[in-house]
């Protein structure tokens, strides 16, 4: 039951990276000069996307696969704290 579950949320995780990259696509063909804002998320999601290729193809040992696993939920940590800072310093402006 856990293992199954397991494997679903691994899939849902690759879903939502690719979801995420067309996400960033269009908004970097629909607004070329914010670019930039696309980046994180890009590598953030492209980062898990390797992550989960080498982790269902097996070739990763125990140690990578937890030491990447950890700095890819850093990564998520950090974007959606930069996230917060942005939007409580959105009101702030007039």
């Amino acid at each position: 039951m856990i293992a199954t579950a397991t494997l679903l949320l691994q899939y849902v995780s690759v879903a939502a990276f690719i979801v995420t990259l067309a996400a960033a696509w269009w908004g970097v063909r629909r607004r070329p000069w914010r670019w930039v804002l696309c980046l994180p998320p890009v590598v953030w999601a492209a980062a898990g996307l390797a992550f989960y290729a080498l982790a269902f193809a097996g070739a990763m040992p125990p140690e990578a696969f937890q030491l990447l696993s950890a700095a890819h939920r850093t990564m998520g940590a950090a974007l959606i704290l930069a996230m917060v800072v942005v939007t409580l310093g959105d009101g702030s402006d007039k």
